[in-house]
């Protein structure tokens, strides 16, 4: 029974599809809020792979969060910047015959990256403060919120933190660091894809198939390990210490003067041919997860696109080998990593949750 101030069952229930109607559009403006999140994060990690494949990562060598959102905006201005940048071991070591234009070149790309971080900050908390005024969003929806804020500042101190390690002796980021800061992005795009396959959603009893569960799980775990990996090739840059396949030079596996010229974490050669082949280790747990999928009839689709990307992420990362790098490859590598972690939390998320028509 229905209850308004003028008594009538007909205005109630009138005040009622207009309250619901409210609902289902305040979550559909929080969903494109975190779709447009998802794809600037996930822009601010390609613009990343572009800087550190530049090298332009280390042409800015100050951390100003307020004030550096202003680029050098005359002659003067850029030849301060540029002598600030002659002062650390990248202009010493690397680039001394590096002329003005070509140092504006790299700062570019590492400008864009800083600029896009602080533009993903407005884009975050602007709506999120209308949506708040709004009372659109629920205690629960404030929590997961409240760590993606947590998260997405972390992630500026972060960067620094890791530029800063490559302005000391050595003109090269930490390894260690640049798979932190690659993991913690990556870690803020997969929680809005979670927080947004949520929205309107109930949870499930218990999941469909617990075989599939596991598989999934497992194939997570792998592709984790194997992005993290993809960042230490990186850090060390050791994609280009051997660009055949599948031979390591002469042999297919690194000899032994190479595995013990380091320790297996700062082994570049190593460290690539680990790479290299879990590659393949994460294809075929994809192709289990398929094979499952199919025999269960559930997540077909998902499962089905999870394996051709796979099979598209071997071959990039095998042709971005051989042809030592080239930047559009490796870009299209880094992406279609996202592609594919985001298409398994996908996965993942389908067997937690059930669709409800439900407004929470």
């Amino acid at each position: 029974m229905y209850f308004c101030h003028s008594g009538s069952p007909s205005a109630a229930l009138k005040a009622g599809k207009a309250f619901q109607t409210r609902m289902i559009l305040s979550q559909r403006y929080i969903r494109i809020w975190l779709l447009s999140g998802i794809v600037l994060v996930c822009t601010m990690v390609i613009i990343g792979g572009i800087t550190r494949l530049t090298g332009s990562g280390l042409s800015i060598v100050e951390w100003k969060p307020v004030t550096g959102i202003i680029p050098p905006l005359n002659a003067a201005a850029w030849q301060t910047e540029f002598d600030k940048y002659k002062e650390f071991p990248q202009y010493k070591l690397m680039n001394q015959h590096m002329t003005l234009a070509e140092f504006k070149q790299i700062y570019f790309w590492e400008y864009i990256h800083r600029l896009l971080g602080r533009l993903i900050g407005i884009a975050f908390i602007v709506p999120f403060i209308f949506f708040i005024y709004k009372r659109w969003i629920s205690k629960k929806l404030m929590r997961a919120l409240l760590f993606v804020f947590l998260l997405g500042g972390l992630q500026g101190f972060v960067g620094w933190y890791m530029v800063k390690s490559g302005l000391d002796k050595l003109p090269y980021v930490s390894h260690y660091r640049l798979a932190i800061h690659q993991g913690m992005a990556l870690l803020l795009a997969v929680a809005l894809v979670w927080i947004m396959l949520s929205l309107n959603k109930q949870r499930r009893e218990a999941v469909p198939s617990r075989v599939l569960w596991n598989t999934s799980l497992i194939s997570f775990v792998l592709l984790a390990v194997q992005i993290t990996w993809g960042a230490f090739v990186a850090g060390l840059k050791a994609g280009y210490s051997y660009t055949n396949f599948p031979w390591v030079g002469d042999s297919f596996f690194p000899n032994e003067y190479l595995v013990a010229s380091a320790p297996y974490f700062h082994n570049g050669v190593l460290i690539q041919f680990t790479h290299r082949w879990l590659g393949f280790l994460v294809l075929i747990s994809f192709a289990v997860l398929y094979f499952l999928a199919r025999k269960a009839n559930i997540l077909r689709s998902a499962a089905g696109l999870l394996l051709v990307l796979g099979g598209m992420q071997v071959v990039l990362g095998i042709f971005t080998l051989l042809m030592s790098v080239p930047i559009f490859l490796g870009v299209a590598h880094q992406f279609t990593a996202i592609l594919l972690l985001i298409t398994l939390i996908k996965i993942i998320h389908s067997q937690v949750y059930t669709p409800s028509n439900a407004v929470k």
